[in-house]
């Protein structure tokens, strides 16, 4: 049966940091991305995404499209939980050696350019009844009516079908209906109206954080390398995912050697590498069911912080980018552990990015950290 969430466990409203499009945003504490959580709770609430999925377009074949960067996550959920999902993507904001792609824009983000890789979509499209949009929160439906045109434009000989799904939905009424006139469904778990307590980020104090710098601490980490990593980013068989991603926790189970007694673990994914992680995360929870097991991610989001207990974010840690020099990122909430586990796939690993985080986790008490490095090799 379908677990329900309500609005009250989807949804705490923070401010964007110098962001004139939109000046707030919705900090879901269960999606795993700003806040730490369960890993096990977290995925539940995508299981129910994927129930949707499976409901709703039943006896389809469907590509999933996962939004980066908080959205990775959901889609890949979908893919992996969802019979009908054949194939997977995101989209990202990286750049892939050697890779092609469909460029297109999301305007109210702190990062506005996003990209969808070309690679074997030609391949793909053919096969799918329906192209599936997966979003945390769909707003306007903009974002997804730009990368719609795009693929129109790109392949026009193919007649794509569309879905859209997501965690929150705020759509006007008429756009909602708009949608589905052109036969493309939209579901979500849960919808709330246009600007939904944004009134409430006026009501807290937010200390300056100008100045505030990465702090880099280069101590070496023990080191778990994983082969044969599934990309996300470009469109595969969900099959594989599933099987590449259960293939990569029970190598990292194998390879991990905890210290003795950890009764606390945070898993700690990297920008737009977050599934891997949470499943690592909730293999852990059941092995052991007394330890607190935590999984957040870092981000490019910057966003304000106050002291009010009331606001979800209390603390920032400004990083470097593991995966390009000269990008910033940041942690929230950060707190103390026994044991702390970054998963990433960033295949180069900057060490000054790598450095920025064992800083920022040693600055909050964090002393046995290790790095697992999923590589396509």
């Amino acid at each position: 049966m379908k677990q329900q969430f309500d609005g009250n466990d989807l949804i705490q409203v923070a401010k964007r940091e110098n962001n004139p499009k939109r000046h707030y945003l919705y900090v879901n504490p269960l999606q795993g991305k700003h806040l730490p959580v369960s890993p096990s709770r977290s995925l539940a609430l995508f299981a129910s995404l994927a129930e949707e999925a499976a409901q709703r377009f039943a006896g389809e074949r469907l590509l999933v499209v996962g939004f980066a960067e908080t959205a990775t996550a959901i889609g890949a959920a979908l893919a992996y939980g969802a019979g009908n999902v054949d194939f997977y993507c995101s989209t990202t904001r990286e750049a892939l050696p050697g890779a092609d792609y469909l460029f297109f824009s999301e305007s109210h983000s702190h990062a506005r350019e996003q990209r969808l890789v070309l690679d074997h979509l030609a391949e793909v499209l053919p096969q799918v009844d329906r192209v599936v949009f997966a979003e945390d929160e769909v707003t306007t439906g903009n974002t997804i009516a730009h990368l719609i045109s795009v693929l129109q434009g790109a392949f026009p000989a193919l007649p794509l079908g569309f879905g859209i799904l997501s965690l929150l939905n705020s759509m006007e009424e008429a756009r909602l209906q708009a949608w589905e006139a052109q036969g493309i469904p939209v579901g979500f778990l849960h919808r709330i109206p246009q600007a939904y307590r944004a009134e409430e980020i006026a009501g807290y104090a937010y200390p300056s954080l100008a100045g505030v710098a990465p702090v880099y601490s280069p101590a070496p980490l023990p080191v778990v390398e994983i082969g044969g990593r599934w990309e996300a980013r470009v469109a595969g068989p969900s099959g594989d995912l599933r099987r590449r991603c259960d293939a990569f926790v029970a190598q990292a189970l194998s390879q991990l050697t905890l210290p003795a007694g950890a009764s606390s673990i945070l898993v700690l994914g990297t920008e737009e590498c977050m599934f891997p992680g949470l499943l690592l995360g909730q293999a852990l929870e059941e092995q052991d069911p007394r330890r607190v097991v935590r999984f957040h991610a870092t981000t490019r989001s910057p966003i304000a912080i106050s002291p009010d207990p009331a606001y979800p974010l209390h603390a920032r840690d400004p990083l470097d980018s593991v995966y390009e020099a000269g990008r910033r990122t940041f942690l929230y909430n950060l707190a103390a552990y026994d044991q702390v586990l970054l998963v990433t796939d960033a295949e180069a690993c900057t060490n000054q990015g790598l450095a920025s985080i064992v800083g920022a986790l040693e600055r909050h008490g964090n002393q046995n950290i290790s790095l697992i490095q999923w590589r396509a090799t």
